[in-house]
């Protein structure tokens, strides 16, 4: 019996922007899990804006983009450089100034039901992404190319697991996204 796979490729061009609940900016959805309980996106981060409030989630906030962000949750800045996952809880919503325009990957989850991870990770051989134990694994690609059964993965786009495993190879610096229920 063959095991069971509920993986696919995300493409860039296919992510769905929106903007923010406060109409301060805007953010590129990638994935978002039943129910609310999880979400990946990518913000587009221009020089001053203040972030919108998520009671109850929690957020882990990586700058991938060209500049570093501060961020001020009232008792002065605090510089996120870039690749550098940054947690803090939903019901904070920071002021967020650039140096300019750049990009932030954001992972939210419901922390009721769920909680996350964000490491960014050099890959440079064979390596499988596997959902074993996890609601979702994300792999986002910021430099170089992955291949995999499924295609391949170019600066941009996602790879998201969320039931087995799939094995990339190739050469990438990648973010890293877990999701995990809470017991």
């Amino acid at each position: 019996m063959a095991a069971v796979r509920e993986a696919r490729i995300i493409r860039r061009a296919d992510h769905r922007t929106t903007p923010w609940a406060n109409g301060a900016g805007t953010t590129a959805e990638i994935a978002a899990g039943a129910a609310s309980r999880w979400r990946f996106s990518v913000a587009t981060l221009e020089a001053n804006s203040t972030f919108s409030s998520f009671p109850g989630v929690d957020r882990i906030f990586t700058v991938i983009g060209d500049h570093p962000a501060s961020l001020d949750f009232g008792d002065g800045p605090t510089l996120i450089p870039r690749l550098s996952p940054t947690a803090f809880v939903g019901e904070r919503s920071p002021d967020c100034v650039t140096e300019g325009p750049t990009e932030a990957f954001n992972v939210m989850v419901d922390r009721s039901t769920t909680a996350a991870s964000v490491d960014i990770v050099d890959i440079g051989a064979a390596h499988d992404v596997t959902a074993d134990g996890r609601l979702a694994v994300l792999v986002l690609v910021l430099d170089g190319r992955l291949a995999t059964d499924l295609g391949p993965v170019q600066p941009g786009d996602c790879l998201l697991v969320e039931q087995g495993s799939v094995r990339l190879s190739g050469q990438a610096s990648v973010v890293v996204a877990e999701v995990l229920a809470c017991t």
